[in-house]
């Protein structure tokens, strides 16, 4: 498949970018901060794994970048933030989901829509979606937010068995493993939010009306490239300075010639009309001497 050409970012995007890896970092640094207090103070929740985690979390949006060699969309960039800033940095490293009951519902229905979007974005970038119906890039789109939620749920379960500690809920004794509660509900909560994307996308395709879903679209299928550096800028830049002054040059050869051909013209009229006078004169006199 064809590629589509780099377009190059605004002075806007420029700065919603900047913003977004300012907020990647800061988020990166402060879990690397809480990891290194939980270590000291003897990890009593089982907070340092995942507040360490954290680095993985924000390294996401640029290993894709590496890999794609173009530059994220400042809305998706701005989804893993919001994930990382309320999941990851609140919820876990922070212990947010001990300390309110229903965060972890709001964070698993939040991130089904915004999952689902990230799959409309998969295939934007990929030009997939002008091949299919809405229907199916619906579908896609909310089966994609399920597939990573099954997925998200065997990493928790993998890396509580690895570590020793309960990210998946409560472990009952003599089980040896979690309530099944928890996931269940997690799986719920991000269905729902994957059939408001679902529910969402459909409206604005079938009243043929923005509602977001158009815009994010086109924003989506935008490609920049990675790097935009002022070099790779520097050659255009003095191609399009070569193109304008030889179009200056031609314009002023162009007008050169206009002056000579209208002097010449006003020269032949002169001669023109002076041979009419002395043919004027002549017959004249001829007629007085008659």
């Amino acid at each position: 498949m064809k590629q589509k050409e780099f377009t190059a970012s605004t002075k806007t995007e420029k700065i919603f970018r900047w913003v977004n890896i300012s907020l990647t970092i800061a988020m990166a640094l402060a879990g690397v901060g809480l990891a290194i207090y939980y270590k000291v103070a003897g990890d009593p929740n089982s907070r340092f794994f995942p507040s360490l985690g954290m680095l993985i979390y924000c390294a996401i949006p640029f290993v894709y970048e590496l890999i794609a060699r173009s530059k994220l969309p400042n809305s998706v960039f701005l989804i893993f933030n919001i994930y990382v800033a309320i999941a990851a940095l609140w919820g876990s490293a922070l212990s947010g989901y001990r300390d309110i009951a229903f965060l972890d519902i709001i964070v698993h229905f939040v991130m089904g829509y915004l999952i689902a979007a990230l799959g409309l974005f998969f295939l934007c970038r990929s030009g997939e979606n002008k091949k299919m119906k809405p229907l199916t890039v619906l579908l896609f789109c909310v089966f994609f937010s399920l597939f990573i939620e099954a997925a998200w749920e065997l990493c928790e379960r993998t890396v509580d068995l690895i570590l020793n500690i309960d990210i998946q809920g409560e472990w009952v004794e003599g089980a040896n493993a979690p309530l099944l509660t928890d996931t269940i509900q997690d799986i719920a909560c991000n269905m729902g939010g994957a059939l408001l994307f679902g529910l969402h996308f459909g409206i604005a395709h079938w009243t043929k009306k923005d509602l977001g879903i158009f815009s994010m679209e086109r924003e989506f299928a935008v490609r920049h490239k990675l790097f935009e550096g002022r070099a790779q800028k520097q050659p255009n830049q003095a191609e399009t300075n070569s193109e304008q002054n030889e179009t200056d040059q031609n314009s002023l050869e162009k007008t050169e010639t206009e002056t000579q051909a209208t002097e010449i013209e006003k020269t032949e009229t002169k001669k023109t009309e002076s041979k009419k006078s002395k043919k004027q004169n002549r017959s004249k006199t001829k007629s007085e001497q008659n």
